[in-house]
């Protein structure tokens, strides 16, 4: 959103960037592993939690093991995790830290976890919240965990 001549705050001339890391490899003819891990950095950025002139640190991995019945059909389990760090204008700092667990069946046109496409996921997913510091968003009944389940369609190909 522009507010005047400025988006979202007071910019000067600060930096962020990524490095990532993803690829899939069978581990036999029937087990597949995806893995994903990124780390992000950024120095003097806006940050819709800690404000104009912020620093971060990021760190983002997932493994994607997954059993495939036939071209059509997988079953997997998801592990991910992330930790990031802000640190505003002021000096303060705040953290914040997850972790998620997805058991997920395919229904899907191809072997490949991340390269083939459409595919129809239902999925049962478990998320905990370790730290919340920047959002302080919680789930229901103010709970940092929650069980979810559902179905997702990804239909680029």
């Amino acid at each position: 959103m522009a507010h005047d001549r400025y988006y979202y705050g007071d910019h000067t001339n600060g930096i962020a960037w990524r490095l990532i890391s993803q690829g899939e490899m069978y581990l036999t003819d029937n087990i597949i592993m995806a893995n994903a891990l990124v780390y992000s950095h950024g120095e003097d950025v806006y940050s819709y939690e800690s404000g104009a002139h912020s620093d971060f640190d990021s760190i983002r991995t997932v493994i994607r093991p997954a059993w495939i019945w036939n071209t059509w059909n997988q079953t997997g389990l998801e592990l991910g995790w992330f930790k990031q760090q802000n640190k505003t204008q002021q000096g303060v700092t705040l953290n914040e830290s997850a972790y998620k667990t997805t058991l997920w069946h395919a229904l899907k046109v191809g072997e490949s976890i991340l390269g083939s496409r459409p595919e129809i996921r239902f999925y049962g997913t478990y998320i905990n919240i370790l730290d919340n510091e920047l959002s302080n968003f919680k789930f229901n009944e103010n709970s940092k965990d929650e069980f979810m389940a559902g179905i997702q369609a990804e239909v680029w190909w």
